[in-house]
Parts: structure tokens; sequence; C-alpha cells
């Protein structure tokens, strides 16, 4: 049996092989439909090659379906062990924390207070003797 690529490639061409045979057709058919060699579409189908995006969307294409349809519930887990779990969003929001921190620390260290007027504000609002 050949080695699996990774379990998202099993997904995708599970999802390729039961629309092709859904529709009726062989493999030779669809590569020559998709411009993309049978012998890497039934690698693809097997799990054993993941599909690069050109040849997804020839794929799709040529199946008469969208693209994500291929890649429905594949997450970044499917491809193996991931370092850790963060997102874009995870980024940013502690890249503001950092930085809310830091203007907090600065503020601090000027003795400045946001909510007290400077001191030579105070004096000039004063009236003179």
């Amino acid at each position: 049996m050949a080695k699996i690529h990774s379990a998202a490639a099993l997904k995708i061409g599970k999802r390729v092989r039961e629309v092709r045979q859904h529709l009726g057709i062989s493999l030779e058919d669809l590569g020559e439909l998709a411009e993309v060699s049978w012998t890497s579409i039934g690698k693809i189908e097997r799990g054993a090659q993941s599909p690069n995006v050109e040849t997804l969307v020839r794929l799709a294409t040529a199946l008469g379906v969208d693209p994500g349809h291929l890649l429905a519930d594949v997450t970044a887990d499917d491809y193996g062990q991931r370092l850790h779990r963060l997102t874009a969003r995870d980024f940013i929001n502690a890249r503001a924390a950092r930085e809310k921190l830091a203007a907090g620390s600065a503020a601090d260290a000027s003795g400045v207070d946001d909510a007290t007027p400077p001191p030579e504000a105070t004096v000039a609002s004063q009236p003179a003797p």
C-alpha cells in the first residue's frame, strides 16, 4: 500500500474520487478534462499525494464543483503535529496588549498621569495674587 501523505490529503482525495465516481467518469477522463496526469489524480485520490492549489482548482473545475467543496473540514491539524495553535488574531491581540502595557509603563516612568493636568496648566489657571 502507498504511503499516505496526510489526513488532509486523504480527505481531499476521497472527495475527488466521490465526485468523479458520481459523475461516472474515469481517471483518464478526469485527467484529460483537468489537464492533470491521471496517475497524479490516482495518487491524490489515494491520499498518497497532496494537490497544490492549481491542481485542486483544475480538478474542481473539471468536476463542476467549487474548490471549497474539496477542502471542506480540512484544517491545519490534518497536516500533522503543529508547534503552536496560534492564529493571526491571537498575534494581533497579544501585540495590542504589549503596546498598551508599554504605554502604561512609559506614563508611569515619566510620572505623568493622563487624568491629571500638567503642573504648568494648574498654575496658569489660578488667578494672580
